[in-house]
């Protein structure tokens, strides 16, 4: 699953850290953290409910716009290796990228 993390500053939530913008979550790990008894389901719920984390499935159709909003490379790589992003799609994500490199500072 997708989890969006709108604010501009990293989350932790128990284990489950989230950096702005689009974050892959595992559904069992989320589903474990938002279970009936766990300590981190009503503060998720209130999250959810601010607005501040927005859940998406993990195969809902790519756009651009969720390209942008993505700053975690590993994802960003994982959605350039997929041969079915093509055209425009596929330069928002090599742009996305290439906004994330480090350049050496000698």
């Amino acid at each position: 699953m997708l989890v969006e993390h709108t604010t501009p500053c990293a989350r932790s939530i128990g284990n489950l850290y989230l950096i702005p913008g689009f974050n892959l979550v595992d559904d069992k790990r989320w589903d474990h953290l938002t279970a009936k008894g766990s300590k981190w389901a009503k503060p998720i719920a209130g999250l959810i409910k601010e607005g501040i984390l927005k859940i998406e499935d993990a195969r809902k159709k790519l756009t651009i716009a969720m390209v942008e909003k993505t700053y975690d490379v590993t994802l960003l790589e994982s959605w350039e290796a997929d041969a079915s992003n093509k055209g425009p799609l596929r330069g928002a994500i090599k742009k996305q990228l290439k906004a994330m490199e480090v350049e050496d500072v000698i």
